[in-house]
């Protein structure tokens, strides 16, 4: 037994030596400093989880990559590390779309979740995870998926079931791994971002064949390109032919901006792809002033975003709001038909835009028969 506690301890010391090196080789000075290699970046996440590194040497680890500048091998390393805490039965909960929404909206409604409702109605099984609790000013998906009748679930079980009954569901990151909560909590310490923000969003918890990544700097499409490769070419799981799909969104979330055209990167273990998404509203400006007119409470956005699904328009509340009311109504739908439309293309449904832009306003027009069941299981279910 004494043998045995040894072993375990000289381990411990181990493994907390070589975190230690994790930080000297960041902070070694000016001439001596280096980047992690993709494995020290995810030892950097597990030897933290497993209790081998301390806050101190994470938050120093985190500022010292933020001032240099994080490299490819890091933000692959450190999301391979997120993705390896957390519970491997995640992967198999069957999803085939991962979706993940991190960034939020700032003054915009999220009506990506009418176009995932879509999907999931045409058989797709789509996952929605984010994290509502970051960036906690901005409008996410995780406060209005409830109104809309998306089952929010908190395990690989209970995600599974929500997938086999509507074929959609909802996860708050915090429920993947207890990282994301140690990471955030960190980083409000500190007031900083870190790679983590980067890296949590190119996590496919269920290794889903299809992802999405979206981003709002200009370049970041390169830089999410080359971290999907690398993860790719290390890890067991991500060798299989999974497409990402990697766009510029609506501020920053996973969502396609109408109002402007959009390339879409297409990336494999062996291929990358470019397309463009064309504008499908020219000239339509003020629009984001509407909704922050309608910077509406809880209540008034879920009516709005129940209106769209259920009628195909917003219904203003009196005549003044008419014109505000069309305008919204004309963007919310653009929004959904070009999200729709990236997504068939990055499945390999049609072969071109134009293709894809008609099954995309199919596919819309025809989410009224599942209008009409939801109506008739309420009904159903009050009688």
């Amino acid at each position: 037994m004494n043998s045995l506690s040894g072993t375990e301890l000289d381990k411990t010391t181990l493994m907390q030596r070589e975190y230690q090196q994790l930080v000297k080789a960041l902070g070694r000075g000016a001439k001596g400093a280096r980047s992690l290699t993709l494995e020290e970046a995810r030892f950097l996440v597990t030897g933290f989880h497993h209790g081998y590194g301390t806050r101190a040497q994470l938050a120093a680890s985190l500022m010292l990559m933020r001032v240099r500048g994080e490299s490819i091998a890091e933000i692959a390393g450190v999301a391979l590390g997120i993705q390896s805490t957390m519970d491997p039965l995640w992967q198999t909960v069957g999803a085939s779309i991962d979706w993940p929404c991190y960034a939020g909206k700032r003054d915009m409604l999220p009506w990506l979740l009418l176009a995932a409702k879509v999907l999931a109605g045409e058989g797709e099984r789509v996952l929605l995870h984010g994290d509502p609790h970051s960036l906690s000013h901005r409008r996410h998906i995780g406060n209005f998926v409830a109104s809309l009748g998306i089952p929010i679930v908190t395990s690989p079980e209970s995600a599974k079931l929500a997938l086999d009954r509507v074929g959609i569901c909802y996860l708050d990151a915090d429920c993947l791994t207890p990282v994301v909560a140690k990471f955030r909590a960190l980083h409000q310490e500190l007031g900083l971002r870190s790679l983590f923000q980067t890296a949590i969003r190119c996590c496919n918890p269920s290794s889903a064949p299809m992802s999405l990544r979206s981003y709002f700097h200009p370049g970041l499409d390169d830089v999410h390109a080359q971290v999907a490769k690398a993860m790719m070419g290390s890890s067991t799981e991500h060798q299989s032919e999974h497409n990402i799909g990697i766009f510029k969104g609506v501020q920053g979330e996973t969502e396609v901006n109408p109002r402007i055209a959009t390339e879409l990167l297409i990336v494999t273990a062996k291929t990358q792809q470019r397309l463009l998404i064309s504008t499908r509203l020219i000239g339509m400006v003020g629009v984001n002033s509407l909704v922050s007119k309608a910077r509406c409470d809880a209540e008034q956005a879920e009516i709005l975003l129940n209106d769209l699904w259920c009628l195909g328009e917003l219904e203003p509340l009196n005549a003044e709001q008419k014109e505000d009311c069309n305008k919204l109504s004309q963007l919310a739908t653009a929004s959904v038909l070009s999200t729709l439309s990236m997504i068939y293309l990055l499945k390999g449904r049609s072969r071109c835009v134009e293709e894809s832009d008609k099954l995309a306003l199919n596919a819309w027009q025809g989410r009224v028969r599942q209008v009409t069941e939801t109506s008739k299981n309420i009904e159903l279910g009050g009688s």
